[in-house]
Protein backbone atom coordinates (compact mmCIF):
# COMPACT_ATOMS: atom_id res chain seq x y z
CA UNK A 1 0.00 0.00 0.00
CA UNK A 2 1.21 3.50 -0.87
CA UNK A 3 0.90 6.19 1.82
CA UNK A 4 -0.40 9.63 0.85
CA UNK A 5 2.88 11.56 0.85
CA UNK A 6 4.84 12.00 -2.39
CA UNK A 7 2.52 9.49 -4.00
CA UNK A 8 3.96 9.75 -7.51
CA UNK A 9 7.54 9.15 -6.35
CA UNK A 10 6.52 6.23 -4.16
CA UNK A 11 4.57 4.60 -6.96
CA UNK A 12 7.38 4.75 -9.50
CA UNK A 13 9.95 3.66 -6.90
CA UNK A 14 7.77 0.71 -5.94
CA UNK A 15 7.15 -0.40 -9.51
CA UNK A 16 10.77 0.10 -10.54
CA UNK A 17 11.97 -2.05 -7.66
CA UNK A 18 9.41 -4.75 -8.40
CA UNK A 19 10.48 -4.86 -12.05
CA UNK A 20 14.19 -5.02 -11.21
CA UNK A 21 13.55 -7.79 -8.67
CA UNK A 22 11.63 -9.75 -11.31
CA UNK A 23 8.23 -9.54 -9.64
CA UNK A 24 6.89 -8.67 -13.10
CA UNK A 25 7.79 -11.00 -15.92
CA UNK A 26 9.04 -9.84 -19.31
CA UNK A 27 6.06 -8.89 -21.46
CA UNK A 28 3.67 -8.61 -18.52
CA UNK A 29 1.23 -5.72 -19.08
CA UNK A 30 1.09 -2.72 -16.76
CA UNK A 31 -2.62 -2.00 -16.44
CA UNK A 32 -3.55 1.31 -14.81
CA UNK A 33 -6.82 0.13 -13.25
CA UNK A 34 -5.27 -3.00 -11.76
CA UNK A 35 -2.25 -1.14 -10.38
CA UNK A 36 -4.48 1.64 -9.03
CA UNK A 37 -6.59 -0.83 -7.10
CA UNK A 38 -3.61 -2.84 -5.89
CA UNK A 39 -1.66 0.16 -4.60
CA UNK A 40 -4.65 2.10 -3.36
CA UNK A 41 -3.96 5.28 -5.34
CA UNK A 42 -5.66 7.12 -8.18
CA UNK A 43 -4.80 6.41 -11.79
CA UNK A 44 -2.97 9.73 -12.25
CA UNK A 45 0.20 8.74 -10.31
CA UNK A 46 0.06 5.31 -11.95
CA UNK A 47 0.00 6.86 -15.40
CA UNK A 48 2.92 9.16 -14.54
CA UNK A 49 4.89 6.25 -13.07
CA UNK A 50 4.38 4.14 -16.18
CA UNK A 51 5.61 7.04 -18.32
CA UNK A 52 8.72 7.28 -16.14
CA UNK A 53 9.36 3.55 -16.42
CA UNK A 54 9.10 3.79 -20.21
CA UNK A 55 11.67 6.62 -20.22
CA UNK A 56 13.97 4.45 -18.08
CA UNK A 57 13.66 1.59 -20.58
CA UNK A 58 12.02 -0.66 -18.00
CA UNK A 59 8.71 -0.75 -19.86
CA UNK A 60 7.59 -0.35 -23.46
CA UNK A 61 4.53 1.47 -24.73
CA UNK A 62 2.95 0.13 -27.91
CA UNK A 63 0.98 1.99 -30.59
CA UNK A 64 -2.28 0.48 -29.34
CA UNK A 65 -1.74 2.12 -25.94
CA UNK A 66 -0.71 -1.10 -24.21
CA UNK A 67 2.35 -0.95 -21.94
CA UNK A 68 4.38 -3.99 -20.98
CA UNK A 69 7.44 -4.73 -18.87
CA UNK A 70 10.66 -5.10 -20.85
CA UNK A 71 12.27 -7.24 -18.17
CA UNK A 72 15.39 -6.84 -16.07
CA UNK A 73 18.08 -9.49 -15.70
CA UNK A 74 21.30 -9.89 -13.72
CA UNK A 75 23.26 -8.69 -16.75
CA UNK A 76 21.27 -5.45 -16.69
CA UNK A 77 22.35 -4.82 -13.10
CA UNK A 78 25.95 -5.56 -14.06
CA UNK A 79 25.74 -3.19 -17.04
CA UNK A 80 24.42 -0.38 -14.86
CA UNK A 81 27.19 -0.83 -12.34
CA UNK A 82 29.76 -0.91 -15.14
CA UNK A 83 28.30 2.42 -16.27
CA UNK A 84 28.62 3.84 -12.76
CA UNK A 85 32.23 2.70 -12.54
CA UNK A 86 33.09 4.35 -15.86
CA UNK A 87 31.38 7.64 -15.01
CA UNK A 88 32.51 7.92 -11.41
CA UNK A 89 36.09 6.82 -12.00
CA UNK A 90 36.41 9.32 -14.84
CA UNK A 91 35.07 11.97 -12.45
CA UNK A 92 37.71 11.12 -9.84
CA UNK A 93 40.39 11.76 -12.43
CA UNK A 94 39.07 15.29 -12.98
CA UNK A 95 38.90 16.46 -9.34
CA UNK A 96 41.48 19.12 -8.58
CA UNK A 97 43.00 19.66 -5.16
CA UNK A 98 41.27 23.06 -4.65
CA UNK A 99 37.89 21.53 -5.54
CA UNK A 100 38.48 18.59 -3.18
CA UNK A 101 39.31 21.01 -0.37
CA UNK A 102 36.16 22.97 -1.13
CA UNK A 103 33.88 19.93 -0.85
CA UNK A 104 35.77 17.84 1.72
CA UNK A 105 33.58 18.95 4.62
CA UNK A 106 30.42 18.00 2.74
CA UNK A 107 31.83 14.56 1.94
CA UNK A 108 32.65 14.10 5.63
CA UNK A 109 29.14 15.27 6.54
CA UNK A 110 27.73 12.48 4.38
CA UNK A 111 30.04 10.00 6.11
CA UNK A 112 28.79 11.18 9.52
CA UNK A 113 25.20 10.75 8.37
CA UNK A 114 25.99 7.21 7.22
CA UNK A 115 27.52 6.42 10.64
CA UNK A 116 24.47 7.86 12.39
CA UNK A 117 22.10 5.78 10.28
CA UNK A 118 24.21 2.69 10.92
CA UNK A 119 24.12 3.39 14.69
CA UNK A 120 20.33 3.55 14.64
CA UNK A 121 20.08 0.53 12.30
CA UNK A 122 18.51 2.63 9.56
CA UNK A 123 18.98 2.43 5.79
CA UNK A 124 20.11 5.84 4.51
CA UNK A 125 19.93 5.35 0.75
CA UNK A 126 19.81 9.05 -0.09
CA UNK A 127 23.07 9.92 1.69
CA UNK A 128 24.95 7.10 -0.05
CA UNK A 129 23.62 8.33 -3.38
CA UNK A 130 24.42 11.96 -2.53
CA UNK A 131 28.04 11.05 -1.72
CA UNK A 132 28.60 9.53 -5.16
CA UNK A 133 26.67 12.29 -6.92
CA UNK A 134 28.92 14.86 -5.26
CA UNK A 135 32.04 13.07 -6.48
CA UNK A 136 30.74 13.36 -10.04
CA UNK A 137 29.79 17.01 -9.52
CA UNK A 138 33.30 17.74 -8.21
CA UNK A 139 34.69 16.83 -11.63
CA UNK A 140 33.34 20.14 -12.92
CA UNK A 141 32.09 18.33 -16.02
CA UNK A 142 28.40 19.21 -16.46
CA UNK A 143 27.94 16.70 -19.29
CA UNK A 144 29.29 13.91 -17.10
CA UNK A 145 26.99 14.92 -14.26
CA UNK A 146 24.03 15.01 -16.67
CA UNK A 147 24.78 11.46 -17.85
CA UNK A 148 24.99 10.26 -14.25
CA UNK A 149 21.77 12.05 -13.30
CA UNK A 150 19.80 10.39 -16.10
CA UNK A 151 20.35 7.09 -14.28
CA UNK A 152 20.10 8.47 -10.74
CA UNK A 153 16.68 7.02 -9.91
CA UNK A 154 17.67 3.55 -11.08
CA UNK A 155 20.94 3.84 -9.14
CA UNK A 156 18.88 4.70 -6.04
CA UNK A 157 16.71 1.61 -6.47
CA UNK A 158 19.78 -0.59 -6.87
CA UNK A 159 21.22 0.88 -3.65
CA UNK A 160 17.87 0.19 -1.97
CA UNK A 161 18.04 -3.47 -2.99
CA UNK A 162 21.70 -3.72 -1.98
CA UNK A 163 21.05 -2.19 1.45
CA UNK A 164 18.48 -4.87 2.22
CA UNK A 165 21.13 -7.60 1.99
CA UNK A 166 24.00 -5.67 3.62
CA UNK A 167 22.28 -4.53 6.82
CA UNK A 168 24.89 -6.31 8.97
CA UNK A 169 27.81 -5.05 6.88
CA UNK A 170 27.20 -1.29 6.87
CA UNK A 171 30.24 -0.37 8.96
CA UNK A 172 32.73 -1.84 6.48
CA UNK A 173 30.85 -0.27 3.55
CA UNK A 174 31.08 3.15 5.22
CA UNK A 175 34.79 2.55 5.77
CA UNK A 176 35.17 2.08 2.01
CA UNK A 177 33.77 5.57 1.46
CA UNK A 178 36.15 6.97 4.07
CA UNK A 179 39.14 5.33 2.41
CA UNK A 180 38.23 6.84 -0.96
CA UNK A 181 38.18 10.31 0.62
CA UNK A 182 41.51 9.77 2.37
CA UNK A 183 43.22 8.64 -0.82
CA UNK A 184 41.69 11.45 -2.88
CA UNK A 185 42.99 13.96 -0.35
CA UNK A 186 46.51 12.67 -1.05
CA UNK A 187 45.75 13.04 -4.79
CA UNK A 188 46.45 9.34 -5.35
CA UNK A 189 43.93 9.18 -8.18
CA UNK A 190 44.72 5.71 -9.52
CA UNK A 191 44.44 4.21 -6.05
CA UNK A 192 41.16 6.05 -5.45
CA UNK A 193 39.80 4.75 -8.75
CA UNK A 194 40.79 1.21 -7.78
CA UNK A 195 39.04 1.55 -4.43
CA UNK A 196 35.91 2.95 -6.07
CA UNK A 197 35.86 0.15 -8.63
CA UNK A 198 36.19 -2.47 -5.89
CA UNK A 199 33.46 -0.73 -3.85
CA UNK A 200 30.98 -0.64 -6.74
CA UNK A 201 31.81 -4.16 -7.93
CA UNK A 202 31.07 -5.39 -4.42
CA UNK A 203 27.81 -3.41 -4.41
CA UNK A 204 26.91 -5.00 -7.74
CA UNK A 205 27.44 -8.48 -6.30
CA UNK A 206 25.23 -7.65 -3.32
CA UNK A 207 22.53 -6.26 -5.61
CA UNK A 208 22.58 -9.34 -7.83
CA UNK A 209 22.24 -11.53 -4.72
CA UNK A 210 19.38 -9.33 -3.57
CA UNK A 211 17.57 -9.92 -6.86
CA UNK A 212 17.89 -13.66 -6.26
CA UNK A 213 16.85 -13.56 -2.60
CA UNK A 214 14.21 -10.85 -2.25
Amino acid sequence: MIIKNNVGTQVVDHLRKEIILGKYEKGEPLIETKLSEGLGVSRGPIREAIGQLVSENLAEKFSNGRTAVIGFDICDIENLYDTRILLENYALGQISKPVFNEYKDRLLLYINRMHEAEYYKERDIETDLAFHQLLVKMSGNSSLLHLWMTQRDIFRTLIDITSEVTSTNQSSIIDQHVEIIEVLEKQEVKKAQGLLRKHLESACDYCCNGKKLL
